[in-house]
């Protein structure tokens, strides 16, 4: 055994000094790797920073939030789209018949969505904003979706009742209609009607997908006032407990749902019932497949790296023949001279991949400061695969040349040196 470590230390002492005294040639063998391992490194991390980024703007609608309208998010190939098109949006009744029927031991809250146009908001003789995102919905929202406030409030159920002009802006809104002033309590109009601002939400700040920074809310019951709901994209809104069992709950609204509206045994439903945690499994898949692509696409880079290096040790074993041959000749084994080489291309790929590994670290540093609205961060794992995948290319590019050289006759080699 120490006789072993004692070997492997010599080889390696070896192949430092080798290095060493070829500092260009080892720069220029450093350049293939690092570049390579750059590129799977910095892509592993930007598909990590676009699937939390996703997963992350997902999380706000809880877990197995499920979303019953005309449309499926994931698409359904067993029912053909002309008949897609002709299923009809949820409706009020619908909402409260589906509200009454379900109990607080199975969904934590039940909402009824309007996505209405986009539209102008004005202040009575002051700034006005076009192309405002404006969301109609229920009380329960905010135990659907966390919302958070800067100011104020969100509409309670009797203003829903009543059909209150209320309204609540995001924070974009606000900035773009009264500035630095205080906002709440006072007046917007909407469709020519006056609403007052009871709520005002912090800043969500750039991302992937949308935000609520310009966004309004206001109650659906209102809505229905300035906007046929038969011309609206609408959509039922269920939050289950924790502890609800999603499929038989599923189930449950697919069998309420059918009563409602009168579907015939046998006849498709003309409704879909998203769960918001398959949409995130299709994410996982995405970014899965853009991971794998992006690992294949970073291989060339590799594999022009490694042939770099293989060549630059083939040239190693031809200048250094008859060193190796006077080490065989002074009792050197096989071994020795295997691991020497062997180490030198590994050192050779790793100090490569530590280098590219310090450019992501510098790229992602300088993003930072750049813009807040993506961060990409270099994980420890990401930091792992680049110091993994360094090392084994250096294995396999280095394996070939070590092993010629070990098999060098010491007479020849010593003859051709000379």
């Amino acid at each position: 055994m120490k006789s072993l470590i004692f070997e492997l230390l010599e080889s390696l002492k070896f192949a430092i000094k080798s290095l060493k005294n070829n500092l260009l040639r080892t720069a220029l063998s450093l350049l293939g790797v690092s570049v390579g391992i750059f590129s799977i490194v910095a892509i592993y991390s930007a598909i990590d920073a676009l699937n939390d980024t996703v997963m992350s703007s997902m999380n706000k609608f809880g877990q197995n939030t499920l979303y019953i309208t005309r449309f499926s998010f994931t698409g359904n190939a067993k029912v053909p789209r002309w008949k897609r098109k002709n299923f009809p949006f949820p409706t009020m009744d619908e909402y409260k018949f589906l509200s009454g029927n379900l109990s607080k031991n199975e969904v934590k809250a039940v909402t009824f969505r309007i996505f209405m146009p986009a539209t102008k908001l004005t202040v009575p003789g002051g700034e006005s904003v076009t192309g405002a995102e404006l969301i109609a919905d229920g009380a329960e929202f905010p135990n659907i979706q966390e919302l958070d406030f800067a100011s104020g409030r969100f509409f309670n159920k009797s203003e829903e009742a009543h059909a209150a002009p209320v309204i609540i802006l995001g924070a974009d809104l606000k900035e773009a209609l009264f500035g630095s002033k205080k906002a709440l309590g006072q007046t917007v109009r909407l469709y020519g009607k006056k609403m007052k601002v009871i709520g005002v939400l912090n800043k969500e700040g750039e991302g992937v997908g949308p935000t609520n920074d310009n966004r309004a809310f206001i109650s659906s019951s209102f809505a229905r006032t300035i906007v046929a709901p038969t011309k609206s994209f609408t959509a039922i809104i269920v939050a289950p407990q924790p502890t609800t069992d999603i499929k038989k709950l599923t189930d449950k609204i697919t069998v309420l749902l059918r009563q409602k509206r009168k579907i015939k045994p046998g006849e498709i439903n003309n409704f879909f019932i998203n769960n918001i945690n398959t949409v995130k499994d299709q994410v996982e898949k995405l970014t899965g497949v853009l991971r794998l692509g992006g690992g294949f696409l970073a291989l060339f880079s590799l594999l022009i790296g490694a042939f770099g290096i293989a060549n630059i040790m083939f040239v190693s074993v031809k200048e250094r023949t008859n060193q190796i041959g006077i080490q065989k000749a002074l009792g050197a084994k096989n071994s020795f001279i295997l691991w020497q080489f062997l180490f030198e291309a590994m050192f050779l790929s790793m100090i490569g991949g530590i280098i590219g590994i310090l450019l992501v670290w510098a790229g992602t540093q300088l993003l930072s400061q750049i813009t807040t609205s993506f961060t990409i961060t270099l994980s420890f794992k990401n930091v792992l695969i680049g110091l993994l995948i360094s090392s084994v290319i250096g294995i396999i590019a280095g394996l070939w040349p070590a092993w010629k050289a070990a098999k060098l006759n010491p007479v020849e080699a010593i003859r051709t040196g000379m």
